[in-house]
């Protein structure tokens, strides 16, 4: 193997590690493979424990490398107040996965709310944490919208309001519309970047060597990159305002490094929807296969919350309160239009099991035995 082959390999193999999106365990990744319009929804399949996340795999081509970030809620709501936690949470996870020194916060005692690095920021602590630095901006937003309100019953409709608009998946559809309108130019100057670095690069390596033709394709594709970078810079001004470091430090690194120009688009994409439920992201652009067991998983997760191993007090109340007058009718709602829920697991299966866990779907061999994966849930017989 020659020096110029060993670098494309080992260029090869730093891109392709690029090409992931890390999420916390209630993340949900809508992503392309094949076409525009087929969108699939993924977890992370690895996770790790010290850094509470895992990673999905993305399309590595540029032209089909839309990704689309979603979570499920990471705070409950209720007319007196919040709290850091939602019952909302999928497999795996425990249902009070809040933050160390958080628990309930009545409306009167919020002061002030923010965003920060990811996490959701209440009277200067960390409250609660996000899949994405726009989706804590989000909630953020939400919530000051909310606490203005002084009438406890004006406050519940605005949750309420909030909850909608998150289910709405026509705001999800014209957004991505939206973005991929706005994005056009950027995605078609990563795929000529994607091509000159693995195709031409290397044939002009092969078939000149250090002739100067091949050092005029280096710097064509080094101009590229900078054109890539600036428009890069653009375009998140215009959608993160005010992520001014995030937005410099990738600039710096698209200037130099290849891959990092090449995978911009993501960057962009990961947060674009911060306002919209992966649920609604998925009935906007997922296949019907994929929304419907989204659907179906979700409306478990609702249906069947894990039980709470706590004392109870003002935040499970709370939590209890949030998943029955706004999140689950809202959900409801979604599934009701899209006409995507009420799947069986076991609908094409020949042989039945006996009993299963309502959340999981595991199979049991009898019922009224607690499922470990789901806090201890009585398993119920089919």
């Amino acid at each position: 193997m020659t020096d110029g082959e060993a670098f494309l390999l080992v260029f090869l193999l730093i891109y392709l590690s690029d090409c992931l999106v890390w999420l916390p365990p209630s993340g949900y990744a809508v992503i392309s493979y094949c076409r525009r319009n087929s969108f699939v929804v993924r977890r992370a399949r690895v996770t790790f424990e010290a850094l509470k996340k895992g990673f999905a795999v993305l399309n590595p081509l540029p032209p089909f490398g839309t990704v689309f970030v979603g979570e499920a809620w990471p705070i409950s709501l209720s007319a007196d107040g919040m709290a850091p936690f939602s019952r909302e949470n999928p497999n795996p996870g425990s249902l009070l996965g809040s933050l160390p020194g958080t628990g309930f916060v009545a409306w009167e005692a919020v002061e002030k709310v923010r965003a920060e690095e990811g996490y959701l920021v209440v009277n200067g602590k960390r409250f609660a944490r996000s899949a994405t630095r726009s989706g804590a901006a989000a909630l953020a937003r939400g919530i000051e919208t909310i606490r203005r309100e002084s009438d406890p019953a004006r406050r519940e409709a605005a949750i309420d309001r909030w909850m909608r608009r998150r289910f709405d998946p026509r705001v999800a559809a014209r957004r991505a519309a939206f973005f991929r309108r706005a994005t056009s130019g950027l995605r078609f100057s990563c795929a000529t970047l994607f091509l000159l670095v693995f195709l031409v690069l290397p044939f002009a390596y092969w078939r000149y060597q250090d002739d100067t033709r091949f050092y005029l394709v280096l710097l064509a594709a080094w101009l590229l990159m900078w054109q890539i970078g600036f428009e890069f810079f653009h375009l998140h001004r215009r959608f993160y305002p005010r992520q001014k470091a995030d937005r410099w430090q990738h600039l710096l690194f698209a200037l130099v490094f290849p891959h990092y120009a090449i995978r911009s688009l993501d960057v962009l994409s990961k947060g674009f929807l911060p306002d919209s439920h992966p649920l609604a992201i998925a009935a906007a652009l997922a296949t019907d296969e994929e929304r419907g067991k989204l659907a179906d998983a979700i409306r478990r997760d609702a249906d069947h919350p894990i039980p709470s191993t706590g004392e109870g007090g003002a935040a499970c109340e709370t939590a209890e309160s949030f998943r029955r007058r706004h999140f689950r009718p809202a959900l409801l709602d979604l599934i009701e239009k899209c006409d995507a829920g009420g799947n069986s697991d076991f609908s094409e299966s020949s042989e039945k099991p006996v009993a299963v866990c309502p959340r999981c779907r595991t199979p049991y061999e009898s019922a009224g035995l607690p499922c470990e994966d789901c806090g201890g849930i009585l398993t119920l017989k089919v």
